[in-house]
């Protein structure tokens, strides 16, 4: 089977939510190919995100894209964001990836469990479906 550049970056982000939402906010975005200036390549083959790097590269873009990007930068390496500041004026599409992003971080991705009160009063533990997932 042949890994491709998406599934690289996807298994070097595996295991933290943060970093997994990040990178699939990039990759779902378009701003996780290789010659981004945040795509890193080791000499031994591994690729990562340098999501630290993103706010000072984005100068350039227009604001939807520097939005997206410091979302996404945000998630992957605890950059300061104003929330409101960054959602307003994103288009549909990139507001569900966003929403997507926000509930993986959350870890309200996946079918979950729950305590909830039952009909007699007593707490109890049930199946909750996913938030918001990954729009497809």
């Amino acid at each position: 089977m042949h890994t491709t550049h998406e599934d690289e970056l996807r298994e070097w982000a595996r295991g933290l939510l943060p970093l997994e939402a990040a990178t699939e906010l990039l990759i779902r975005t378009g701003w996780a190919a290789p010659g981004y200036g945040w795509i890193r390549r080791e000499d031994d083959g591994r690729v990562w995100i340098d999501f630290e790097s993103i706010p000072e590269r984005i100068g350039a873009l227009s604001g939807g894209e520097q939005r997206v990007l410091r979302i996404a930068a945000s998630l992957g390496a605890d950059s300061p964001i104003i929330l409101g500041d960054e959602l307003a004026g994103l288009d549909r599409t990139t507001t569900a990836l966003v929403l997507a992003a926000i509930a993986h971080t959350a870890g309200v991705h996946t079918v979950g469990r729950s305590i909830e009160v039952n009909t007699v009063g007593l707490p109890a533990l049930v199946d909750v479906p996913p938030l918001y997932t990954w729009p497809i």
